[in-house]
């Protein structure tokens, strides 16, 4: 059997992938109440997203206890563009020192 890849963070589903497509897509993203524009979330397949970035998980898939989410409420200036695998951020809250080598590039389309 061929491994399917998420469309959305191109990790194996079921290996990794922490990626939750909705059954029915909104054309208005569900706002984020808990966590400021400003965060950066970090899945526990080491991706970076922004809230409301992506419409691929919501804000209660990350705060979810058990979820394995950790996020950066306030991130240093230009943390975002610098995320790669010579710079991962690491999480100061949820899941602590959960790291996010590559951004998603839903989110990074997002924000321009």
């Amino acid at each position: 059997m061929k491994e399917q890849h998420c469309e959305h963070c191109d990790l194996i589903i079921g290996q990794g992938c922490a990626c939750r497509t909705p059954a029915t897509p909104s054309a208005e993203p569900i706002p984020w109440t808990r966590l400021p524009g400003t965060a950066i979330l970090i899945s526990p397949g080491r991706i970076a997203h922004t809230p409301g970035g992506c419409t691929h998980m919501t804000e209660s898939d990350v705060l979810r206890p058990g979820s394995h989410w950790g996020w950066i409420t306030d991130p240093p200036p230009g943390l975002w563009t610098r995320i790669s695998d010579t710079h991962p951020a690491t999480a100061t809250g949820g899941r602590l020192g959960t790291t996010a080598d590559r951004r998603c590039r839903h989110c990074a389309e997002s924000l321009g």
